[in-house]
């Protein structure tokens, strides 16, 4: 279940955010929010990589606990579905031999903003 702002106020996606950008992006005020959104996505990125590192479990500790509370946040952000189901694309086609397969837009976006 994701938590109450989450309930009053629903993930953006990436389209979401590029449309704000887009739109607004030329106030130094917005521009300046979609970068702050993007540094946190980011590290809400590298706190999943953490938790995946650890590895499975039903780690009843404070760790494993901030754990199981991460991933269920998670999964209320759209832009981090996205970037799972992306990042699972590229796998596939890697692990299908399309070695052409560009990565870009996976790890990092370019933002017109």
């Amino acid at each position: 279940m994701p938590y109450p702002l989450r309930i009053e106020y629903p993930a953006l996606s990436h389209a979401q955010l590029a449309i704000i950008g887009d739109r607004y992006g030329n106030d130094p005020v917005v521009r300046r929010l979609l970068m702050e959104v993007l540094a946190l996505q980011h590290i809400a990125l590298r706190a999943h990589q953490v938790a995946e590192a650890a590895g499975p479990g039903s780690r009843t500790d404070a760790f494993g606990i901030a754990v199981a509370a991460l991933h269920r946040e998670l999964e209320a952000e759209t832009w981090f579905q996205e970037d799972l189901a992306e990042r699972e694309a590229y796998r596939a086609r890697v692990s299908a031999g399309d070695k052409a397969q560009d990565r870009k837009g996976v790890s990092c976006r370019e933002h017109k903003w």
